[in-house]
């Protein structure tokens, strides 16, 4: 996991009896024009964010969103 998705996950300081965590851990796959594909891990308070911290991983290019897998999350 690079710094970059590192910092996208904020864990709370201190979880609170009956408080709601929502920090999704996703490993995502990524497929280029020409059939390269690539996985990366993304973190973040959402879906999307964890998607979007993981393209940001990815080498400049186009890249179309295949799969994702729950590593963590609701």
């Amino acid at each position: 996991m690079s710094p970059a998705t590192a910092v996208a996950l904020q864990f709370p300081a201190q979880h609170e009896a009956g408080g709601r965590f929502d920090a999704h851990l996703l490993n995502v796959t990524f497929e280029a024009a020409d059939g390269e594909r690539r996985s990366a891990i993304g973190g973040g308070a959402s879906i999307p964010d964890a998607i979007a911290a993981a393209r940001s991983e990815l080498p400049d290019g186009n890249w179309t969103l295949i799969r994702w897998n729950p590593l963590y999350g609701e």
